[in-house]
C-alpha cells in the first residue's frame, strides 16, 4: 500500500537526534580540555611546593657541610618529583642552593610534557 503524497515524511526528520548527538560530543570535549588544564594546574602548584622543599633541604645540607643537590635530589623524589636542575653558590653570607623540579601531570596529559618549577633557598645576601 502507498501513502498519499500529503502524509508523506517531512525529510528533516531525524535531524534533531543528530544535533543532540553533536552537542554531547562537543560537551564532552570541552570536558575533557577543562580536565586536562586543571590536572596541568595541580601538577603546577605540586612541581612549586616540591621546588620550594627541595631548596629548603639542600640549602640546610649545604648549611652544616653536606651536600646540598643530594639533598635536594632525594627531596624531590621523596615528594613525586625529578630534580632536573641543581646548583649551589657560596655567598658571604653562606651557601643558596637553586633548584628546578618536574613533575608529571596525572593521566593522559602526564605523558606529554612534564610541569616545571625553580626555586631558590639560603643565606639571605
Amino acid at each position: 500500500m502507498t501513502r498519499p503524497p500529503s502524509a508523506a515524511l517531512p525529510p528533516d526528520r531525524g535531524s534533531a537526534s543528530v544535533l543532540v548527538l553533536a552537542a554531547a560530543a562537543g560537551a564532552l570535549v570541552l570536558a575533557a580540555a577543562a580536565a586536562a588544564a586543571g590536572q596541568v594546574a595541580a601538577a603546577g602548584a605540586r612541581a612549586a611546593s616540591t621546588a620550594d622543599a627541595a631548596a629548603l633541604g639542600g640549602a640546610a645540607a649545604a648549611a652544616v657541610g653536606g651536600s646540598g643537590c643530594g639533598r635536594a635530589h632525594q627531596v624531590a623524589g621523596a615528594a613525586g618529583g625529578e630534580l632536573v636542575g641543581c646548583s649551589l653558590s657560596q655567598t658571604a653570607a653562606g651557601p643558596v642552593v637553586d633548584v628546578v623540579v618536574a613533575v608529571r601531570p596525572v593521566g593522559l596529559v602526564g605523558s606529554a610534557v612534564p610541569v616545571t618549577a625553580r626555586a631558590r633557598a639560603g643565606a639571605a645576601p
